[in-house]
């Protein structure tokens, strides 16, 4: 398969050759032709990817490296050419960052199949690897170093091993991990229920096949976390503090969003559906409360999933005050501080103390409102204006209605602000250690839907600019245009400082049905965003199912 696929790549890099000296594959992207002027990398093709006869000649001297010292020293010498062409290449054509997305399975372990793996990573042009490091629930790290997760493979430091492969042969190596999406392992232990996301229906993930509802299954190892629960927090930092103690050349977080259901539960349209119902979740929304009155309106949203009129009504009998809440990620107002209401909430309020004879003053207006109901001091002419006559008081009917707008747009803010917090201190110890940080997410994660939203919530678009931003632009369509229209998308958002680097799928030399080929779709990026610095593959196991069929089924 390997060998057909570079052979379909190296036709139409001989094709391209007929456009002569210096010329550029694509226009408007540097992307220069191989020439005889570049020795180093004089062999590959317009993709950076190593002739057939090299494949077969490397591959025959790795078969043979341990049968004695020459063999070994002679596909050393092969490893440091192919290294070599392979810088060569890169700096000279577009994109110059390659990256392959690589899962890694327990049989990895065994002597000679990380060399195989890496050697055509190197065959195929990429100069950059994300190692899938923690997914469906299990590291690969080795027996009792991954936290509370099992190990893929016991015995073996699987991330030490392929960080070693992957930079002998010129490559930078990223762990990549499920940040949110902790998998069937953790949602089986009973210590760890509490940290689990839940919805509004009091259901988790975790779900039983033969009574839950078909729209809520989704994948059985994915399990999602509350990111508002310390210990799912807490778990998730000793898993990234003993990657980092491997110095991966970057991390990757990925998952950072909520899950996805199919049918209706696609879609968030109600706070039912949000999954902030958890036990940590439930406990930050209703301490944005900053009055009784605020905490009671909340309890009684997120209870019943609305307010009713008569809500209202039993509101205004058990509080003398307006419902005040901050929005998520607002600090605590100062005891001191003067609260900001509407001229009619304003009024209202001093007509309805005035009528209960509030602390035994009749107070006929706004300006006798106590100090803590003032209005905020204002040298603008407005402050200095005679007081308006009082407006109707605000009916339950019309409160009920905006409070209803309100609370639900607070929900949803405050669903986002939960995934941007936690990928906030998730990216902290790597940062501080002067680690690249990126994050991944879809396009289209963050949409509006109809009344509703994404069920994912994912706002890449507020992800922090000095991450790495790796979109996930998988669109299907027979031209690659939507494909572009993602990257396009994400561009549109992203400061000019961010390094977005795009991840696109398909095979090299071969369409799929609405996917064109990895040189189609690579032609059209670098046709339309000459100024990107990365675009990676997904994945190492499509492009090569033959070898992941190998090492899936091998034995240890």
């Amino acid at each position: 398969m390997l060998g057909a696929l570079i052979l379909l790549g190296w036709g139409i890099a001989a094709h391209a050759q007929f456009l002569g000296p210096g010329r550029f594959l694509f226009p408007g992207s540097g992307s220069r032709l191989q020439g005889s002027q570049e020795p180093a990398g004089s062999l590959l093709n317009a993709f950076c990817q190593q002739p057939p006869a090299e494949v077969a000649r490397k591959s025959q001297l790795r078969q043979q490296a341990n049968r004695s010292d020459v063999a070994w020293a002679e596909y050393a010498q092969i490893l440091d050419e192919h290294r070599a062409a392979l810088i060569a290449c890169r700096s000279q054509r577009w994109p110059q960052i390659q990256a392959i997305w690589v899962r890694l399975h327990p049989c990895d372990a065994n002597p000679g199949v990380l060399d195989q793996v890496f050697d055509q990573v190197v065959n195929l042009g990429y100069n950059r690897v994300f190692i899938e490091t923690f997914y469906d629930g299990r590291s690969i790290l080795p027996d009792g170093a991954g936290g509370i997760w099992p190990s893929l493979q016991p015995n073996a430091d699987l991330l030490d091993l392929a960080l070693k492969a992957a930079r002998r042969r010129g490559l930078s190596a990223y762990a990549w991990v499920f940040s949110l999406n902790f998998g069937y392992s953790y949602g089986q232990r009973p210590d760890r229920q509490v940290a689990l996301a839940r919805n509004g229906r009091g259901i988790t993930t975790v779900l039983d096949p033969a009574t839950a509802l078909s729209e809520d299954l989704g994948s059985p190892g994915e399990v999602f976390v509350d990111p508002f629960h310390p210990l799912a927090r807490r778990d998730f930092a000793e898993l990234v503090r003993r990657i980092l103690q491997r110095q991966p050349d970057g991390i990757l977080f990925d998952y950072i969003r909520y899950p996805r259901g199919s049918g209706g539960s696609s879609v968030a349209a109600t706070v039912r559906d949000l999954w902030i119902h958890g036990e940590a979740a439930r406990k930050a929304y209703l301490n944005l409360a900053e009055n009784s009155a605020g905490r009671a309106l909340l309890e009684r949203y997120l209870s019943q999933g609305y307010v009713t009129v008569r809500d209202v009504q039993q509101l205004d009998a058990a509080y003398a005050e307006e419902p005040r809440w901050r929005q998520p990620g607002d600090p605590w107002p100062s005891p001191t501080e003067k609260w900001a209401l509407s001229p009619e909430l304003l009024d209202w309020a001093a007509q309805d103390m005035a009528s209960r004879n509030w602390q035994g003053d009749q107070l006929s207006s706004a300006k006798d409102l106590p100090e803590s109901l003032e209005k905020p001091a204002d040298s603008s002419s407005e402050a200095a204006a005679p007081t308006p006559a009082p407006s109707p008081t605000p009916s339950a009917a019309v409160r009920q209605e905006r409070w209803q707008q309100q609370l639900w747009q607070l929900s949803v803010e405050f669903a986002r602000y939960g995934v941007l917090d936690y990928l906030q201190q998730a990216a902290q110890p790597a940062q501080r250690l002067g680690i690249p940080v990126g994050a991944v997410f879809f396009p289209e994660g963050n949409q509006a839907v109809g009344e509703g939203f994404d069920a994912r919530l994912q706002p890449w678009d507020r992800f922090d600019p000095g991450m790495e931003w790796h979109p996930m632009a998988y669109a299907k369509c027979e031209d690659s245009s939507c494909v572009a229209q993602q990257v396009e998308q994400v561009l549109a958002v992203a400061s000019p400082q961010t390094f977005v680097c795009p991840a696109i799928a398909g095979l090299w030399g071969q369409a799929q049905r609405q996917r064109p080929s990895l040189e189609t779709q690579t032609a059209e990026l670098a046709r339309r965003f000459p100024q990107l610095p990365c675009v990676s593959h997904f994945a190492l196991s499509w492009i090569e199912p033959e070898l992941e069929r190998s090492r899936r089924t091998c034995q240890l």
